[in-house]
């Protein structure tokens, strides 16, 4: 008599490599999509997501995450059908509505995208981001009271956050208080302290004021973080630069030479070190 293991090793290879595959269920679609958009994988968290809403085509959390992934990809045609359906199934979801505001301005559609921040902070007047985009709005105006105000009230609404800081700072630079300027950029940096266009900024800061050496300091943190960092390598660019000019026009050739190819360090192409080297040649 054969073993009942004979009968069963077919039937089990049968199920495993004949049987039919049972589609994962939506929050299972939705799981692995998430996980695959966090590393980076959009078109495979696209299918998924795409695959949970076939099984259930009013997800909203579904039709949120499918909209963001097509706006990672840049594919904002794509987007915005699919927050605008979410809003209609659920007009009161703050998150489509943010991103319909946050398209609004991609297309310079100031107005429109005002409007959907004011609708969303009637809704719930502690939403953070409404109110920092709103501040961010106001700083593009050259409003800086009102974009102080409603930036102000970000940082008063959220957990700290960076970018709210280095919007705060850029907004009281443009007011001349440069004592707020200087603790906001301190604050980002705080929060942040790769954030390189904080230290950028810091560094005008301390250079206007007369403090050339903490304004090196502060590009050359920069550079330390980001080599390649544009702005860091122009400012530096600049001063030497500057220094440059004014040592060959005091008559200290060597001095002038050092500071033209300390330029060139940062900036291959400048012009200015390149004509006043080969005059100095």
């Amino acid at each position: 008599m054969k073993s009942p293991l004979f009968l069963v090793v077919p039937l089990l290879l049968f199920v495993l490599f004949c049987a039919p595959v049972f589609a994962a269920d939506v929050d299972d679609l939705i799981f692995q999509g998430s996980d695959y958009q966090y590393r980076g994988e959009l078109d495979k968290a696209a299918r998924a997501f795409s695959q949970a809403l076939k099984l259930e085509p009013d997800n909203e959390f579904a039709l949120n995450k499918l909209a963001i992934n097509y706006v990672k990809q840049e594919k904002f045609d794509q987007a915005r059908p699919l927050f605008e359906k979410v809003l209609r199934l659920s007009p009161d979801n703050t998150f489509a509505r943010l991103w319909i505001g946050l398209l609004h301005l991609k297309e310079n559609s100031t107005s429109a995208a005002f409007e959907e921040f004011e609708r969303i902070l009637a809704m719930d007047p502690d939403n953070a981001d409404a109110y920092y985009f709103i501040g961010v709005i106001y700083a593009v105006e050259h409003n800086p009271q009102k974009a102080v105000e409603f930036l102000r009230k970000a940082q008063k609404t959220s957990s700290d956050d960076p970018e709210t800081h280095f919007r705060l700072a850029n907004a009281f630079l443009s007011m001349d208080m440069a004592v707020n300027a200087e603790l906001e950029f301190k604050r980002t940096l705080a929060l942040y302290p790769k954030h390189t266009k904080a230290l950028n900024g810091l560094g005008w800061l301390f250079f206007n004021q007369g403090d050339k050496s903490l304004a090196l300091d502060s590009w050359d943190q920069a550079l330390k973080i980001n080599p390649k960092d544009p702005e860091a390598r122009s400012n530096l660019a600049k001063v030497y630069n500057d220094d440059a000019f004014a040592a060959y026009k005091s008559g200290d050739a060597a001095e002038a030479e050092r500071l033209w190819k300390k330029t060139l360090s940062f900036e291959p192409e400048n012009k200015a070190a390149l004509h006043y080297l080969r005059r100095l040649r």
